[in-house]
Order: structure tokens, then sequence, then C-alpha cells
């Protein structure tokens, strides 16, 4: 099982809707997954929750002694990107996903297909100048 700081991380199930106020941006910091507009906010309006790593691709709240696990949207991700890169976040709703249950399936791995060859994959694109991914974080990796 994932931890983070010790602690395990489990994935939500409901998703959760956060108000993000003029007063949580300017309490962020940009370029920090601890401590941005999003994470201030959520540990400000959810019960319980007392810290919060907010990455492009995932959210995680430290709950009650346990981590949970949502995924960001992409209105929140959009406005993480221009936060970070300097720009201004606007005030207002925002809403953490629960993890669709696709990703959480054990995904087997075949060999090779037979039949003509695969293209190759493109090289992924990797959004600059914002705050590092929730992978780069994690000690495990």
């Amino acid at each position: 099982m994932k931890k983070i700081d010790g602690l395990p991380v489990g994935n939500a199930h409901m998703p959760i809707r956060l108000e993000v106020t003029k007063q949580d941006i300017t309490k962020g910091a940009r370029k920090n997954a601890n401590s941005c507009a999003i994470a201030v906010a959520a540990v400000r309006q959810i019960k319980g929750v007392t810290a919060a790593k907010v990455h492009l691709g995932v959210i995680y709240l430290c709950q009650n002694g346990r981590w949970r696990r949502w995924h960001t949207s992409s209105a929140a991700s959009t406005e993480i990107i221009v936060f970070d890169r300097g720009g201004r976040f606007v005030p207002g709703q925002y809403d953490l996903l629960p993890v669709p249950p696709q990703s959480l399936l054990k995904r087997t791995r075949r060999g090779p297909r037979p039949g003509p060859k695969r293209r190759r994959r493109r090289k992924p694109h990797y959004v600059e100048d914002v705050r590092d991914s929730a992978h780069r974080n994690d000690p495990d990796n």
C-alpha cells in the first residue's frame, strides 16, 4: 500500500467542491504543492483535513490520520498552471474528483502482438515551469 509521511493512502469515493477565495490565493504559494491556494482552501473548508498536497493530476488530503487521493479537475489543473507561472488564480469553485475505477484495475502486461509492427510512441509533453509532479515527490520512486 502506498504511504505518504508514513500514513496509508486510500482512494476517495465522493467528489468534493471547494470554494477558493481571495484570502486563500493570497496565502497560497506558487510552485508549492503543500501550500498553494487549493491546498489552503481544502485545509480551511474540509473538516478533519490537516494537510494537503495539490499536483496537476492528483490531490492528496490528510484527513483523520489517513491520506486520501482525488483526481484534479481540468479547471483546477489549468488554474494551477497559470498560478505557478506567475499569473492570477481566479477565485471560484473547483472540484476534486474521485479516482476513476478504471485506473484502480491492475493491468497485465502482454507479450508482443502478432502482425504489423506498432508505430513508435510519441514523446510525452511535460508542462514546464510548474510544481513537481506527484511522482517526483514520492519517496518510493
